[in-house]
């Protein structure tokens, strides 16, 4: 994998690991992020304390409206770990597809509205959507 590949996959995928961190789903995929990163050492309980430091890190930086770093932080550690270990990818495809599935985006960014009124005729109205916040 050259760099360009590297960064075309690493991006959106620090972008839905952060999603997963600061979601209540995260536990479900933290031992499995954990034995990714650790790789061929094996030591998952120490790379799950560094995880754990991180995810910490990342939700305080999205408290503090600096989101940004936390993306750069997990991005680096995705980078650093498809360099070490390039067979890492397949199982951290398989890792992504399942948070995907699991619809583990924090629900607190959708925005859902449903609408029906009677009796001065019939009018259904649903909006639906992902709610962007951009802090400058």
């Amino acid at each position: 994998m050259n760099e360009l590949e590297l960064a075309q996959f690493a991006m959106p995928a620090a972008s839905t690991l952060l999603t997963a961190m600061v979601s209540d789903g995260w536990q479900a995929f933290k031992t499995r992020f954990s034995r990714i990163v650790a790789g061929r050492s094996g030591d998952t309980r120490a790379t799950e304390g560094n995880i754990d430091e991180l995810r910490q890190r990342v939700v305080d930086y999205q408290t503090q409206g600096h989101a940004e770093r936390g993306q750069t932080e997990v991005f680096a550690l995705l980078c650093a770990v498809l360099a070490r270990d390039p067979e890492s990818l397949a199982p951290l495809r398989e890792l992504l597809a399942d948070i995907d599935m699991s619809g583990s985006e924090d629900s607190s960014r959708r925005v859902s509205q449903n609408a029906t009124v009677r009796d001065n005729g019939v009018s259904f109205q649903q909006v639906s959507g992902t709610q962007h916040y951009h802090a400058n």
